[in-house]
């Protein structure tokens, strides 16, 4: 498995399998497999960074070049708060998951975090009834820092985030 920075080429790959964990697992995700669809691979392309952006996508690559799993960084934009970042949309195709994957994608996204200047503490959120992913980030040092119940409504039915922090 490769894991490195996706670029512009990668856009469209990027496009259809963040939109097959939309599909799938929709309680997972804030971003409805609707509005997936809707937004074009171009459209995409801006989030992964350049020029004084420190925001970048992660891709973990198959044997075959498939891309198999993603995971993003945004940072805070505003001054007083530069020192913080968000992990978004971390996925992992299902065919993969118990591989060691998704450690392997988390642990490069949290190097690469690392490495910015001044950046002092990585934030994500999480579907809290999501045991597998609340343990992958409870194993890299995340810290649970609370929870908005009824933060996302898949087909009628709530679901809570659990908020956690990585002090770098």
């Amino acid at each position: 498995m490769e894991i490195r920075r996706l670029v512009a080429a990668d856009a469209h790959a990027y496009w259809e399998t963040r939109n097959r964990g939309l599909k799938e697992f929709p309680d997972a995700f804030t971003t409805s497999i609707e509005e997936g669809l809707a937004t074009s691979p171009t459209t995409l392309v801006k989030r992964f960074g350049g020029g004084n952006s420190d925001d970048f996508l992660l891709g973990a690559f198959a044997t075959d070049g498939t891309l198999s799993g993603c995971a993003g960084f945004q940072r805070e934009s505003r001054q007083k708060n530069r020192h913080i970042g968000t992990l978004i949309g971390m996925y992992v195709v299902p065919e993969l998951r118990g591989t060691g994957s998704g450690k392997k994608l988390l642990l490069a996204l949290i190097d690469e975090v690392r490495q910015l200047h001044d950046m002092e503490q990585l934030n994500l959120s999480v579907t809290h009834s999501n045991v597998s992913a609340r343990q992958l980030y409870l194993h890299a040092g995340f810290v649970p820092f609370g929870i908005e119940k009824n933060a996302i409504k898949v087909d009628g039915v709530y679901y809570d985030k659990e908020y956690m922090v990585l002090a770098l």
